[in-house]
């Protein structure tokens, strides 16, 4: 039974960083079901071939192989369509960035009464906080939150190496993983991920989970 919904950025980075086992692994013991649009595989294949040098290619496409064999696809029905139009209506009338993805997601969430969405889209994000009177019980989770929960898990030298090895995947990680030092303090990841999700908390109060990282959905 599908539980909750993963987005198109998510899927990249965990691919790209070789960590969508953590990923599987976090929703299974979370007990949930997670699915991703159906245009995910084309979307993040083509997103793949295009940014990551031949070198890393093989083995990101090789990883999206893997994830998107156990994570299931959702197809927003005729309602769910007309619902995420008005929430990108919203959106665009308040100068808000909530793409046709994100609302799709967003409107299969609420009208399904999903758990959560997590999603790698700040901006989405704070537009769907701004638009919260119209989405009651929107429960969203941010890469920050799943990037601390897999630190938890392997330990922060162990995904320091693996985010450091693509350092043009996400800019905000590889500043908090200080790929540009050759040493670091190993607390540091942490603390940086908490200050990330922190700050996004400021923004989006309501329908950010109230965690730094997974392990209440996870418990």
């Amino acid at each position: 039974m599908l539980d909750a919904l993963i987005d198109n950025d998510v899927i990249l980075k965990v691919c790209c960083y070789g960590i969508h086992g953590s990923l599987v692994a976090v929703m299974q013991e979370a007990k949930v079901e997670p699915a991703v649009l159906p245009l995910a595989r084309y979307v993040v294949s083509g997103r793949i071939k295009r940014n990551l040098p031949p070198a890393k290619r093989e083995c990101a496409l090789s990883s999206l192989d893997r994830v998107l064999a156990v994570v299931g696809s959702v197809e927003a029905d005729q309602a769910e369509i007309y619902l995420a139009a008005s929430f990108e209506a919203t959106a665009q009338l308040q100068n808000l960035e909530l793409d046709g993805g994100e609302s799709l997601l967003l409107a299969i969430l609420i009208r399904r009464g999903l758990k959560f969405l997590l999603t790698g889209d700040k901006r989405a994000i704070r537009a769907i906080e701004q638009i919260s009177a119209d989405v009651p019980d929107a429960s969203i989770a941010c890469f920050e939150q799943f990037m601390k929960t897999v630190l938890l898990r392997i330990g922060a030298s162990a995904l320091r190496e693996l985010v450091c090895a693509t350092p043009s995947v996400d800019l905000a990680m590889t500043s908090c993983f200080g790929c540009r030092s050759p040493v670091i303090d190993l607390d540091s990841p942490a603390e940086g991920l908490r200050s990330y999700v922190s700050d996004l908390r400021k923004e989006a109060a309501r329908v950010l989970i109230p965690w730094d990282d997974l392990s209440s959905i996870v418990s």
